[in-house]
């Protein structure tokens, strides 16, 4: 991040910052996947993407 201009750098996000928006769609993806399991138990109909 050294190469980009001071006024600019609060703009870029931070690796962490993206590591934990990563986390965040690998647990809706989790999510997804257990209610598309269960659903026909209780008889939801599938998510339509």
């Amino acid at each position: 991040m050294s190469d980009i201009p001071a006024e600019h750098k609060d703009e870029i996000p931070r690796p962490s910052s993206q590591l934990a928006g990563l986390n965040r769609l690998n647990d809706l993806d989790q999510l997804n996947q257990v209610v598309g399991l269960v659903s026909p138990v209780f008889g939801f109909l599938p998510n339509v993407r």
